[in-house]
C-alpha cells in the first residue's frame, strides 16, 4: 500500500503575528494623526480662499465701471457683482469715494474657524508711488488685507489662513 502522508507546514508561513498586527496599526495612526490635522487646516485655507477669489472675481466689473464712467462704483451693483451669501462669506460691499474698496465680509459661525470668524478681505485699487487710487489715476494693481470687523489687525491664527497677497493692513481706513 501507499503511504499517503500529509505534508507539514512551516511554522513561518502562518499568516500575521499579534505584535506585527500592533505594528501595521500604530504606522497608521501615527500618519493619520498627523494627516487630519493638516487636511483641517488645508479644508479651512480653502474655506477663506472662496472669499478671496469672489473679492477678485468683482475686480473686473470695478475697473470697468471706473474706465466708462470716470468715478468709481459705490455700490455692488455699480461694481457687476452679485450680492452673496454662503458658508462662508456673510456679506459683500463695495466702496468709492476717497477709500475705494471692495470688502467680503466672512461668516461669523462655522464651518469658518474661530480665528477668522467675522474677518474681512478688503481689496483696494492702487495708483502711482503705492499709494491709494484717487479719482482720475490709474490703477495699477490692488492690494489684499485682513483685518476683523470694526477696528484691529487679524492675529497671527488669522493670518496663517490667508493667502501671502492678504497679510497686509488695510489702507485709509
Amino acid at each position: 500500500m501507499n503511504d499517503v502522508t500529509t505534508p507539514k507546514r512551516d511554522k513561518t508561513a502562518q499568516g500575521f503575528t499579534l505584535i506585527e498586527l500592533m505594528i501595521a496599526i500604530a504606522i497608521v495612526g501615527v500618519l493619520a494623526a498627523i494627516a487630519v490635522p493638516q487636511f483641517s487646516s488645508y479644508l479651512a485655507r480653502a474655506r477663506v480662499s472662496e472669499a478671496i477669489n469672489y473679492a477678485q472675481s468683482c475686480k473686473t466689473g470695478f475697473i470697468e465701471f471706473y474706465a466708462t464712467r470716470g468715478t468709481f462704483p459705490t455700490s455692488v451693483a455699480e461694481a457687476g457683482c452679485t450680492t452673496i451669501t454662503t458658508d462662508n462669506i456673510a456679506s459683500v460691499s463695495v466702496t468709492g469715494g476717497s477709500s475705494p474698496s471692495i470688502v467680503v465680509t466672512l461668516a461669523n459661525a462655522a464651518p469658518l474657524p474661530t480665528a477668522i470668524r467675522g474677518h474681512r478681505i478688503t481689496l483696494q485699487p492702487m495708483g502711482a508711488n503705492s499709494a491709494l487710487a484717487t479719482q482720475g489715476q490709474n490703477i495699477l494693481d490692488w492690494r489684499c488685507s485682513t483685518r476683523p470687523s470694526g477696528t484691529g489687525t487679524a492675529t497671527t491664527d488669522a493670518l496663517d489662513l490667508v493667502s501671502t497677497a492678504c497679510k497686509q493692513a488695510p489702507l485709509g481706513s
